[in-house]
């Protein structure tokens, strides 16, 4: 037990030290930082946000901040202190800047998500846990089964299963989500599909590492045309047997099941004109869940 704790301790100094995060909500600027980049990102999280509005919005709210909260900024300058908060925020990793624009990343979303559970008390519930790692667990022990049979039988379980549930709609017998239930799946659902644009930040950064790593190899080394090819060949089998690559392949084949999409698309309409989804989500949260119906 002692080895236990001593090993999550060491682990959580070395995420306090480390992870972008669990930094920001330990500064002293992360009320200003977390509010003025958290409603940047909910107007503009398609194509991101304009360093210098980023910088205007940030000096606002440290302005705000430092008559309530006895925030002291050099000669009163909130400007040239928002850049400088925001340069480090871009050095530990918190967002990215790309071509005059900052981008979220994994962290900054994390923290996001932290904020918004503090303002909403609603537990999930112990049923619904339950279920949903009943289920997880089922779908990991078929899929690990190697015996035909025993993925049969499980098959033609689910087949009765569904046979009798059927049976039971058609006799009027079954329950609709409704009141606090309703809110808490709505909200998991928005959280889940929140968390979709984190992952692939991260598979942009991963591929966009690797290309930048290929081009100094390629500069560094004295290469033949032939070399580079191969490297190139390589280096994209590679990318694919990692856990980013192995998302973006995997996304990318679901892109093109063009009738779940449609599927998708329906019941999300569906879900959204629910009554209880205005208790559930914020308006630019509806919003957000309505991109996911948007198609390029």
């Amino acid at each position: 037990m002692e080895t236990d704790s001593k090993r999550r301790m060491q682990q959580y100094v070395s995420a306090r030290r480390e992870h972008a995060a669990w930094q920001l909500l330990a500064s002293r600027t992360a009320p200003s930082v977390i509010s003025a980049l958290q409603g940047l990102f909910e107007m503009r999280q398609q194509d991101g946000v304009e360093l210098e509005e980023a910088v205007a919005t940030l000096a606002e709210v440290l302005q705000s901040q430092s008559t309530s909260a006895g925030l002291e900024v050099a000669d009163n300058d909130f400007a040239t202190e928002a850049l400088r908060e925001l340069r480090q925020w871009i050095r530990r990793g918190l967002v990215v800047e790309r071509r005059g624009k900052i981008l979220a990343t994994d962290a900054l979303q994390k923290a996001f998500n932290f904020v918004d559970s503090l303002d909403n008390p609603l537990m999930t519930s112990t049923a619904s846990r339950l279920s949903t790692v009943q289920r997880e667990i089922e779908y990991l022990e078929a899929s690990l089964n190697p015996n035909p049979e025993g993925r049969i039988r499980r098959i033609e379980r689910k087949i009765k299963d569904l046979e009798a549930e059927r049976d039971a709609v058609k006799t009027g017998q079954f329950s609709v989500l409704d009141g606090e239930d309703a809110v808490e799946r709505i909200r998991e659902v928005y959280h889940l599909a929140a968390s979709l644009r984190a992952d692939f930040r991260r598979v942009e950064d991963s591929y966009r590492d690797a290309d930048k790593q290929l081009r100094e190899s390629i500069i560094q080394d004295d290469n033949h045309r032939g070399d580079i090819v191969q490297k190139l060949l390589d280096n994209h089998d590679a990318l694919l047997e990692t856990a980013e690559g192995r998302v973006f392949h995997n996304f990318h084949q679901q892109l093109g099941r063009s009738v779940d999409l449609d599927e998708m698309s329906q019941r999300l309409k569906t879900i959204l004109r629910h009554k209880q989804t205005d208790a559930a989500l914020s308006l630019q949260q509806q919003v957000e869940m309505r991109w996911l119906n948007h198609k390029p």
